[in-house]
């Protein structure tokens, strides 16, 4: 059922300029945003986040609250670099190890959603139908591990793997669990060539957030100023209502090492403000 009442906007770490938590915490908020997703990519000083210790990770949580910005989704991509899929035992086990200290750090930010990469292998080794069935097992034992710990898991449909929403939900399906749903990138699917006002209906009930930007065909690329390119925003904005979807959109851009960062965030957040009342003065 649609409301007038705005959703929640999330701004991707790597949208804002690289520098102390505090200080990207505060532009987030200056730009409108009400919660910060939190990147733990592959590279070794993010992966290194997951050792935070107990007061390390209060005062990140501390910096947000002074800011009054919440910590609401984790993009876990680290597994890009040890995927739960690969048929070596010591990478599958190492992205599980992952997966635990990544719930434990959720629990300790107060996490509510970690977004993970649709990739049972990345570039690694070729996928086949043993990747993929590993990889559903770590997502099951990934998940029985979320439920524990009441933080929920969300697989983003990605090129070359999971590419469309319904391929996603087919894993969730075969794993059963209220702690597992989905994470779609609208933009990555438009890219793909695949319409995401198609595919959504697809995950009702089991979209945890959407990532939002802009998109050109064949072209990944997160710097593109909302508006610009040619993903439907109006459309996309009507099915998330007509689906009853009410969680965050979570703005992924990167702002690439450029001056203008602040300038882009606050376009992309007002940008959908105003469609989304467009959608909903034109439905009503």
């Amino acid at each position: 059922m649609m409301s007038d009442e705005m959703p929640v906007f999330g701004i991707y770490e790597k949208a804002v300029k690289p520098q102390e938590f505090e200080y990207m915490f505060a532009d987030a908020r200056k730009a409108g945003y009400q919660s910060f997703e939190l990147s733990i990519d592959a590279t070794d000083g993010r992966l290194k986040r997951l050792l935070w210790g107990k007061e390390e990770a209060a005062e990140v949580w501390r910096a947000a609250l002074r800011q009054d910005m919440k910590i609401l989704t984790m993009c876990l991509s680290g597994h890009k670099r040890f995927p739960l899929g690969s048929s070596d035992p010591e990478t599958a086990e190492a992205g599980m190890k992952i997966m635990e200290k990544a719930l434990e750090l959720a629990g300790r930010l107060g996490v509510r959603v970690i977004q993970l990469s649709g990739f049972d292998v990345y570039d690694q080794e070729e996928r086949t139908g043993e990747t993929r069935k590993r990889y559903v097992e770590h997502i099951y034992e990934a998940s029985r591990m979320a439920e524990r710990t009441c933080v929920m898991l969300a697989i983003e449909p990605v090129e070359g793997n999971l590419l469309a929403v319904r391929d996603t939900m087919e894993v969730v399906r075969a794993v059963d669990s209220h702690c597992l749903h989905i994470y779609p990138d609208v933009a990555n699917i438009n890219s793909l060539g695949i319409d995401p006002i198609k595919e959504l209906p697809f995950g009702k009930g089991h979209i945890a957030a959407v990532h939002m930007r802009d998109s050109l065909p064949g072209v990944y690329d997160a710097t593109i100023p909302f508006g610009s390119g040619y993903l439907d925003f109006d459309g996309v904005f009507r099915k998330l209502d007509e689906i009853g979807f009410a969680g965050p959109l979570v703005v992924e851009m990167w702002n690439a090492g450029r001056p203008e960062y602040m300038e882009w965030i606050r376009q992309a957040r007002e940008y959908m403000e105003t469609h989304i009342r467009k959608v909903r003065r034109t439905d009503v």
